[in-house]
């Protein structure tokens, strides 16, 4: 195992500037002073809860409870809110409907950063999943974010085996959706339902802006909403779509930061930056990634024995980019971090919205005569660079690449997922002939990716520290 003592100092220098930032407003912050007032134009739900513990015939305790550990002081709690809501922007509410939030959040209003983060649960599988907690959930508990899943479809809710009234009938026998035509006023409506004093409690005073979350599927749900809703609306500061198609959505509603993997990045550029739109196309993942696939596979486990057997999810082993994993292997799943990259995004649109300072655009990945272009260990040129990307110890495949191997199998045995083909052993042997060398050009690349902005100190450190704990793959 190799020595820390290359990164030791870099860390302590990533964790002081962390303490630095926290808590302190932006140069030239637009924030207001005063805390956000309910909207003259999106209805007031009427708001339950929270929901206690030991309510149902299942756990207990919300259906996609965290299976992270809650850190800094952090709550988990449930509402339920409902009213009416209309099919259209400017349409009539008559059609009844009743849903549920899922809240963490700072229990101390000090540690309470102003920014309320509301995601849209995605209902693929189908049921109601918070895709963006995992990948962001170290910065949301690190910097004071409050984090809210709104069930704003029916999948959600019911007509699914998965469902929430499916899965417990007890816990919530009075939810009800009529259709997803209304899940865009719902998810307004959801906006609203946070400011209720009852879900925020002594962190309500506080609210400053309020952004929109929600990921394929759901980034795809976000791209309507801002194209059709917000004007009218306006409940929603900033959004952050996510791993979803980017060409159509509007640029001159609100800040839109939007973030794709490898998957979504195709042949051909999305057009450029401008007005309120940024595009990062991050070089390395797959549309999901091992983490979450592996965090997904737990709260299926836990939710569905009841939470008596148990597959839980191990945040140290599961976030890892191939340093635990054997040289020369093709692995099933793409082990790219993604969370470091999607928190960098996050904070860059929360610092956009705090102080009316759009970010500087990000490098494309690169196209050359129509084709993704690739370097010579098969990853992805350009785009959004990540330190395991420019010093790398793996391929990883997302999406198909311009040099299939048979490892890639064109993006993976299921295209949404990847491959990891780790480098063998003479291979990173010729990268990298000591441990040291690579914690070197490691941690020379963390530098670089935290002054452009792709990381934040707090994965930086965790980055470096999954680094010098585990080194370069095992020789199988």
């Amino acid at each position: 195992m190799p020595s820390a003592a290359v990164p030791a100092i870099r860390l302590i220098a990533s964790a002081l500037a962390l303490a630095l930032t926290l808590g302190v407003a932006a140069p030239g912050s637009t924030s207001p002073s005063w805390p956000v007032q309910p909207s003259a134009i999106v209805a007031q739900p009427v708001v339950e809860g929270p929901i206690p513990h030991g309510v149902g015939i299942r756990t207990g305790k919300p259906y996609r409870t965290s299976l992270v550990a809650l850190a800094n002081g952090y709550v988990e709690e449930e509402f339920f809110f409902r009213g009416t809501a209309a099919s259209t922007p400017t349409g009539a509410r008559t059609t009844p409907y009743a849903s549920r939030i899922l809240v963490r959040r700072p229990a101390d209003p000090a540690a309470f950063n102003g920014t309320v983060l509301i995601d849209w649960t995605n209902v693929t599988v189908p049921d109601d999943t918070d895709v963006s907690w995992l990948p962001m959930h170290r910065t949301i508990m690190t910097r004071g974010y409050v984090y809210v899943a709104v069930a704003a479809q029916l999948l959600a809710i019911e007509a699914s085996p998965l469902a929430l009234k499916q899965w417990d009938p007890v816990r919530y026998e009075t939810l009800s959706h009529p259709g997803d035509t209304y899940s865009f006023d719902i998810f307004s409506q959801a906006a609203e339902a946070v400011l209720d004093p009852k879900v925020l409690g002594s962190l309500r005073p506080k609210v400053e802006r309020r952004l929109a979350l929600g990921a394929s599927q759901s980034g795809g749900r976000l791209n309507t909403y801002i194209n059709t809703w917000q004007e009218h609306h306006g409940v929603f500061d900033g959004f952050q779509p996510q791993v979803s198609g980017a060409g159509s959505v509007r640029r001159d509603v609100a800040p839109v930061l939007w973030f794709n993997s490898s998957s979504e990045i195709g042949n051909t550029d999305v057009p450029a930056d401008s007005g309120l739109f940024r595009l990062w196309e991050v070089a390395g993942p797959a549309h999901t990634t091992n983490e979450y696939s592996s965090y997904e596979n737990a709260v299926y486990v836990y939710s569905h024995s009841n939470g008596v057997s148990g597959d839980p999810y191990d945040e140290e082993a599961h976030g890892n980019w191939g340093s635990q994993l054997i040289a020369g292997t093709c692995n099933n799943r793409n082990y790219y971090p993604l969370s470091y990259v999607a928190s960098a995004a996050l904070v860059a649109l929360d610092n956009w919205v705090r102080t009316g300072v759009a970010p500087a655009p990000k490098p494309r990945a690169l196209r050359v005569n129509g084709a993704r272009a690739y370097d010579e260990h098969g990853n992805l040129l350009g785009g959004v660079r990540s330190p395991v990307i420019d010093v790398p110890i793996a391929t990883y495949y997302g999406g198909g690449a311009s040099n299939p191997t048979p490892c890639s199998q064109a993006g993976g045995r299921l295209p949404l997922t990847g491959m990891t083909e780790v480098f063998d052993g003479a291979k990173l042997a010729a990268l990298y002939p000591t441990p040291g060398d690579y914690l070197s050009r490691l941690q020379a690349a963390v530098d670089a990716a935290l002054a452009a902005g792709n990381i934040v100190p707090e994965g930086a450190a965790d980055l470096m520290r999954r680094a010098a704990t585990y080194g370069l793959p095992k020789i199988g």
